[in-house]
């Protein structure tokens, strides 16, 4: 008996241990199988994945492509220091603007060296409108400079004001002195009123009479005597008694010959026949023969009287 329950005993543990061996292969087989499963399931969601990630890196490397065109035309846009320099040439300058009167068009234009893109023509155009000496200004950029094309003011009087010295040009307009050796700039005097600020236009009718005969003078210079202008000879013109206003006896215009030699010219060009005079165009011819004559207008008498109407060359009082 006691065999038989012992041996029953030991049938009941195999059995007990057997159904644990069961249950225990049982849940490892089913892990196995849950992880086959999930690797399946993330088998078929992996293209999609890789897809999610190849667009994304393409998004995002066309956005930097983006960003750097984006940059490199702010940068072209603002930042003209990259790009390359070149002089400032002014086209079509005259013999006689010399180097002092181009230092001063590079500087009012902002400076001697420009970048070479395209805002420089424009904000080279506009500095240059405040500068007298030029008008009707106009500017481009090319691959080597900045040209500027202009018309030039040239000075024809020089004008004297206590210590200060101005230019007038045949429009009136007065402009600041710098030595200019090549022009002969005659010196007007015994105006009335004071010059305005350069720049401006002088209305003076005393100065406007004067830059009208010297514009005359040199007018028949070029016609007649153009190796030997008769202007290089003159010093200075006198308006002190324009319009009689000090004497009515006396010549309203004299011309003064660098030696001293007065000319008797007398009342404003175009008002000779008002005052009896002779006329401007028998002026001119009677001053310029006695110039063709003795080859100079200095030296031969004391003054020439061009006032009185009369034939042939003007007789020496």
């Amino acid at each position: 008996m006691k065999r038989y329950v012992k041996t029953l005993a030991r049938k009941k543990k195999k059995t007990r241990k057997k159904k644990q061996a069961k249950q225990w292969f049982s849940f490892g087989a089913t892990s196995v199988r849950k992880k086959k499963t999930r690797a399946k399931i993330s088998n078929r969601r992996l293209p999609f994945r890789v897809i999610f990630i190849i667009l994304a890196i393409l998004s995002l490397l066309g956005a930097v492509a983006v960003g750097l065109v984006l940059l490199d035309r702010y940068v072209a846009k603002t930042s003209p220091v990259a790009a390359e320099f070149g002089p400032l040439e002014l086209l079509d300058k005259p013999d006689w603007f010399g180097s002092s009167l181009v230092s001063k068009v590079q500087a009012a234009a902002g400076g001697a060296q420009f970048p070479l893109d395209k805002t420089t023509a424009r904000v080279v155009a506009d500095n240059l409108q405040s500068m007298p000496w030029l008008y009707e200004v106009k500017a481009q950029t090319t691959n080597n400079s900045v040209q500027v094309s202009a018309k030039y003011r040239r000075p024809i009087a020089l004008i004297r004001q206590s210590k200060a010295m101005y230019y007038i040009d045949l429009d009136m307009v007065v402009l600041d002195h710098l030595p200019i050796d090549t022009l002969a700039t005659v010196r007007i005097k015994g105006f009335s009123a004071r010059p305005p600020r350069i720049g401006d236009t002088w209305s003076a009718n005393d100065v406007a009479a004067a830059v009208r005969l010297l514009t005359a003078i040199e007018r028949m210079d070029e016609i007649s005597t153009p190796e030997a202008p008769l202007l290089n000879e003159i010093a200075s013109i006198d308006v002190s008694n324009f319009g009689g206003r000090k004497s009515s006896r006396r010549p309203h215009i004299v011309l003064y010959a660098k030696d001293g030699t007065q000319v008797f010219w007398g009342a404003a060009y175009g008002e000779s026949a008002r005052y009896l005079e002779a006329s401007e165009r028998e002026k001119i011819a009677m001053l310029y023969q006695f110039y063709k004559d003795h080859s100079t207008i200095q030296g031969k008498v004391k003054y020439i009287e061009l006032r009185h109407p009369q034939e042939g060359i003007p007789r020496p009082k």
